[in-house]
């Protein structure tokens, strides 16, 4: 991990903008559709995919020692997952995940947004 930071440092770029595989990470599509279902009251799904990108957030916090969920729950954080993949129906949830990370570390003057990619 030392050695990414190392490496982020002297390219310029975030930690987040590194290119990673994702594994598990559904499509916004079934995000769309499965928080739909718990709207009529069929919430696994959606419950399952919750669990998903609150670990996969979790993870970035870990691994970043960027603690950017401080005072965030995770209804918010979901809401803010349902209006990016309102607008990038084709992406998956890590896709998503990142994007939120990058607007709650902006949203708490975490970072600059010069050193967001």
């Amino acid at each position: 991990m030392i050695l990414v930071l190392a490496w982020s440092c002297l390219l310029g770029t975030s930690p987040l903008s590194l290119s990673t595989e994702s594994r598990g990470a559904r499509s916004c599509s079934g995000w769309q559709e499965y928080r739909q279902d718990k709207e009529q009251g069929i919430a696994i799904n959606a419950e399952i995919y919750g669990t998903w990108l609150v670990g996969y957030l979790s993870g970035i916090v870990a691994g970043s020692g960027t603690d950017f969920f401080v005072g965030t729950d995770n209804e918010a954080v979901f809401l803010m997952v349902d209006a990016y993949c309102d607008d990038n129906p084709t992406m998956n949830l890590a896709e998503a995940g990142i994007s939120v990370a990058r607007q709650l570390m902006r949203q708490k003057s975490i970072v600059h947004q010069s050193t967001l990619p």
